[in-house]
């Protein structure tokens, strides 16, 4: 069993191509490709945190289709663009049209998360922070939101779709845990937050 974080899909959102300069010719191309990417490392028992902004479609019967497409046992993270997972999550649709139990989708719905992952501390948020709980011990920040505009900071990187940080190029898929450790390791802990009044004064809270 793997871990797996990713961000910033934008499943079914046809202008992201143009803004992000993904390769694909149309947003049917993209959500088939990006879900082969994702099933092509993703297994069914694996774990995937998907840090927002999962689908731009405004039905649920089409997010669920995407979302029962996708290998791996998810829990989801929401961001500012997730009107239809929201609308999942408080079972705001159709029963009569679309009959499924919203856990059956998503293992956990929260807004911001932490966890701790082979002895790894990890904070989760869809967006990025210049200080997050543990950071001067080690801990990282997974975020997503700026669509590989902001430059890893510490031990803090965009997992989105689009970043190109961790492996020097855009999967269009999540990054699993061991690839994100390969890339931290070679990550300084914030170095403002290293001097010791800075460390006394957090280490109060």
């Amino acid at each position: 069993m793997n871990t797996w974080f990713t961000s910033d899909n934008h499943f079914g959102h046809n202008n992201i191509i143009k803004y992000c300069k993904r390769p694909y010719r149309n947003v049917d191309e993209m959500d088939d490709r990006m879900i082969k990417n994702w099933n092509s490392v993703v297994h069914t028992s694996d774990i995937v945190y998907l840090l927002g902004d999962f689908c731009w479609y405004k039905d649920v019967e089409k997010a669920v289709s995407i979302i029962s497409c996708l290998n791996g046992i998810k829990h989801f993270i929401f961001g500012n663009h997730d009107k239809i997972i929201h609308k999942i999550h408080n079972c705001e649709y159709d029963r009569s049209v679309v009959a499924f139990s919203p856990i059956s989708l998503f293992e956990s719905y929260s807004s911001y998360k932490e966890i701790k992952l082979n002895k790894q501390s990890i904070v989760l948020c869809h967006y990025g922070m210049r200080a997050w709980n543990d950071l001067m011990h080690g801990s990282w920040m997974l975020f997503g939101h700026t669509h590989n505009t902001l430059a890893p900071y510490g031990k803090s990187v965009d997992v989105g779709v689009d970043s190109t940080a961790i492996t020097g190029k855009a999967e269009y898929r999540p990054f699993s845990f061991e690839e994100i450790k390969t890339f931290m390791d070679k990550q300084p802990i914030v170095q403002h937050l290293t001097d010791k009044s800075v460390i006394d004064i957090f280490s109060r809270f």
